[in-house]
């Protein structure tokens, strides 16, 4: 089967993560995974890219590894999407796919969109959303218990490499309760944490627009603890 990482972070990106975007592909290819989506840290996050800068500036910067990853992959047979991590509330987070840095190029308000207003942008733009590590128990994190809108999501990250195994069964359960799919993540800032987690498919993924097809039709299977389940 084709592997794929889903919650990846780079260190120019991601203020928190420790590893290159050339040092994620050579892990994607270590551990045999046909490619990552590239969910760096935005700008309401813990990004590294400075949040003084001019918009276009912000998004050309955070583009920036994105594109180095995509060109380091091409060459190494990884494929490399597009993702976003933004916050939607006091220490919540959600996951986003298929959109694309010029969508957020020409959208400057979308940092100060509320939760709803984000989501409905992402989704009237083709875009995917998923729950980042609901119920994650951190001291950052208020009322880490308190469920989530479902409404604003279009699948669950149920298993999350670094959350712990009750906080994974929560939201497995809430997901099941709301008729959401799950996928899984490993919230990868270092590339010795890789190959824990992700989505596995029987056809090979190749864009964007074939990501948002696999999630969106649930063809896939999810990794667990580096088992495909």
């Amino acid at each position: 089967m084709f592997k794929y990482e889903m919650h990846l972070h780079t260190e120019s990106c991601s203020a928190c993560a420790v590893s290159t975007a050339r040092d994620m592909v050579d892990a994607a290819k270590e551990h045999d995974y046909s490619g990552f989506a590239l969910t760096n840290h935005f700008y309401n996050g813990n990004t590294a890219v400075e949040r003084s800068l001019k918009w276009p500036d912000f998004i050309e910067a955070y583009n920036a590894d994105y594109l180095e990853a995509k060109a380091y992959g091409e060459q190494n047979g990884i494929t490399v999407f597009f993702g976003v991590e933004e916050v939607y509330e006091s220490g919540k987070e959600m996951l986003i796919y298929g959109i694309s840095p010029q969508t957020l190029l020409s959208c400057p308000e979308f940092k100060n969109m509320t939760k709803y207003d984000k989501s409905a942008f992402v989704r009237e733009n083709g875009g995917f959303v998923a729950c980042a590590h609901p119920f994650r128990d951190r001291f950052y994190i208020p009322n880490p218990d308190r469920e989530p809108d479902a409404s604003l999501f279009d699948v669950i990250e149920g298993y999350n490499y670094f959350n712990k195994p009750q906080e994974n069964e929560k939201a497995v359960k809430f997901a099941k309760k709301h008729n959401l799919p799950i996928i899984s993540g490993g919230d990868v800032h270092c590339c010795t944490d890789f190959g824990n987690s992700g989505i596995a498919t029987e056809d090979p993924i190749k864009s964007e627009k074939e990501l948002l097809a696999v999630l969106r039709s649930g063809n896939y299977k999810i990794i667990v603890n580096g088992e495909i389940r």
